[in-house]
């Protein structure tokens, strides 16, 4: 028998799911689909918006031994234990003078999540992918897979636009390191 909790949980999926399958089809008339932009680390990035799962601002982290220095540890947001990933140091840029931002990006990739640190919410903007121009080699440090290019919109500042999928499964801790006696 499954508790009240599971069904509510499915069910809070399913009206979500549903939810961005009419957002798809709600595009932008110019063929763009929605993205979260924010700052982090003095830079502006994106992300598209079907892969996020909320922003909140950044609750206590509560920090766990072994783990990468890029992970801060783990957080409870809106009833869920989250990994909390310091965006800047995952992504090999320049740490803001106060730490990480006060901000938390919920992504998912599946079946994983994470929660991003980032500076500040800028706006979400329909980004049309045929304007997403790739970036071969984007700046030292930056992790595989998590790059998909550039965007720039009238007159503003480049956007550096990120898989949802290589920011979670690159920040992901192997089975391994979670272990006792894991390299």
């Amino acid at each position: 028998m499954t508790s009240p909790r599971t069904d509510l949980t499915a069910w809070l999926e399913a009206l979500r799911s549903e939810y961005w399958e009419h957002q798809e089809e709600a595009q932008d008339p110019t063929g763009g689909r929605p993205h979260l932009v924010f700052e982090a680390g003095g830079r502006r990035f994106a992300l598209p918006a079907e892969a996020g799962r909320g922003v909140v601002r950044r609750p206590r982290i509560t920090r766990l031994p072994g783990l990468p220095e890029f992970i801060l540890g783990v957080a409870g947001v809106r009833g869920e234990v989250v990994s909390v990933v310091d965006t800047n140091r995952f992504l090999a840029i320049p740490e803001p003078p106060g730490g990480p931002g006060g901000y938390l990006v919920l992504v998912a990739s599946g079946d994983l999540r994470a929660a991003f640190t980032v500076d500040r919410i800028v706006d979400v903007v329909p980004v049309p992918p045929e304007e997403v121009q790739p970036i071969e080699a984007p700046w030292a440090g930056a992790p595989e897979n998590t790059v998909k290019g550039q965007w720039q919109a009238e007159e503003e500042e480049p956007v550096t636009v990120l898989d949802p999928d290589g920011l979670v499964r690159g920040s992901a801790v192997p089975d391994d390191r979670r272990q006792p006696g894991g390299s």
